[in-house]
């Protein structure tokens, strides 16, 4: 039949014919789902956060479905217990604890059907420190990360490796003013009204592991921790990792690494075929009911790599390109235009409005009353993000608050008459590309 439909398809295409068009839904075969899905480590010295969650079909719209209101509990060898905290959303966390390196831990697990989940007994593995952290550029200027590091007393050999990773961006016009409640107020840089740099994160998303088994040292050495494409929004400015390291058993390395060919390293007739990952996780009441997870104790080292895009050999193009609208030499670019612009979705043209405080064929500043209206009929409400720029002296004046810019325009002088030049909202106000405004404490400055 098939095959037969494949004929017809192709006379009518050779023939000119259009056909109508019916959306094709392929008939799967019905796959039992709800497995209990447990994600995290047991953590020494640092915090155990623990995510519960169930598998559901691949026609199924929700994204994650959470396992709420489970009891949970580290269990060590000699029957000690420490609780978690449900904190919403199917994460339940349990706060800094040292557990002893000579004891083995398990996670024991209650959901509201009753059931009972449990995991092997773990040794408690210590992780030792991060060597270093450096990146290279390939042929294509993609930024390649690499870590490195060792266990001088031979016993980690396998090793696992996630995330965070934080980066700055900026909108395309700097702003210098606002404009509230009727009244100009300057920016200051680096507060919470400052909209000139955003700051977005992102955990890693892939598995990394590395092992030392087949070396007679226990070293672990340009171990490739991804890539960052150029021209990538990630490294337009400042990229921070935050980089965590942790010691795996030989079982929990296995279990990662079938993981990895499952999940990264399908999609050719060469690569292995996808075989069960099994993990360490058991229900107790329901010895035939799968579980997906696997759950290592350790304790956890950290690292801090920062890249800036002054670091790179190889930069990329101004992905905005020349702003071809702005007048010739009525702007100080490097003020007022930020290189590696990424705009946010549907961002509408940049192109800029003004208004000025003075009329020009009297030279004199217009009226407060006369002012506001424009500034209101421009902007709307009485609220805006403006640039600041021309400066023309006007006598018996009293000058607006000094600008906190670290490199002015012309110096200010008593009286003067200003334009202000202003543009939509997501041309100006980094905000509206989903980051916050407000600096990370570990990120370093200058943040752009």
């Amino acid at each position: 039949m098939k095959k037969m439909e494949g004929y017809i398809l192709t006379a009518l295409a050779l023939t000119g014919y259009l056909s109508c068009k019916k959306p094709f839904s392929p008939r799967l075969a019905s796959v039992t789902t709800n497995f209990l899905a447990v994600d995290g480590p047991i953590l020494s010295g640092d915090s155990t956060i623990i995510t519960l969650s169930r598998t559901t079909s691949l026609n199924d719209t929700t994204q994650q479905k959470a396992e709420l209101k489970a009891i949970i509990s580290v269990e060590n060898d000699q029957g000690t217990l420490y609780p978690f905290t449900e904190k919403g959303k199917g994460v339940y966390t349990l706060g800094v604890t040292n557990f002893s390196a000579a004891r083995q831990y398990r996670l024991d697990i209650k959901t509201t059907d009753g059931k009972i989940y449990q995991s092997d007994f773990v040794p408690m593995k210590v992780t030792p420190p991060i060597d270093s952290i450096y990146f290279k550029q390939n042929s294509a200027a993609t930024v390649l990360i690499y870590v490195n590091s060792h266990d001088p007393t031979n016993n980690t050999r396998y090793y696992r490796w996630d995330y965070k990773e934080t980066w700055s961006y900026v909108p395309l016009y700097q702003a210098f003013y606002e404009y509230k409640n009727g009244q100009f107020l300057p920016i200051v840089p680096d507060s919470p009204d400052a909209i000139n740099i955003c700051y977005e994160n992102d955990l890693s998303n892939q598995i990394f592991i590395g092992s030392s088994a087949k070396l007679a040292q226990d070293v672990i050495a340009n171990q490739q921790l991804g890539g960052l494409a150029n021209g990538s929004a990630n490294i337009g400015h400042v990229y921070v990792m935050q980089l965590r390291q942790y010691a795996l058993t030989q079982d929990g390395f296995n279990y990662y690494q079938n993981l990895q060919t499952n999940t990264e390293n399908l999609g050719s007739i060469f690569d292995a075929q996808p075989s069960t990952t099994i993990g360490n996780i058991h229900c107790i009441t329901s010895p035939t009911d799968m579980v997906i997870g696997y759950v290592s104790a350790s304790t956890v080292t950290t690292k801090q790599f920062n890249l800036h895009h002054n670091d790179l050999q190889i930069s990329a193009p101004d992905p905005y390109g020349d702003i071809a609208w702005l007048p010739a030499g009525q702007f100080n670019y490097a003020r007022y235009y930020s290189s590696y612009y990424f705009p946010p979705p549907d961002t509408p043209v940049c192109h800029y409005g003004s208004f000025k405080n003075y009329d020009d064929q009297l030279g004199v500043l217009l009226p407060v009353a006369t002012f506001n209206a424009i500034v209101t009929a421009d902007l709307g409400a009485a609220s805006g993000n403006l640039m600041v720029d021309e400066v023309f002296p006007v006598a018996n004046v009293p000058p607006l608050p000094p600008n906190p810019n670290p490199n002015p325009m012309p110096p200010y002088i008593p009286a003067y008459a200003i334009i202000y030049y202003y543009a939509p909202k997501a041309c100006v106000d980094c905000r509206l590309k989903g980051g916050t405004n407000i600096r990370p404490s570990y990120f370093p400055l200058p943040a752009y």
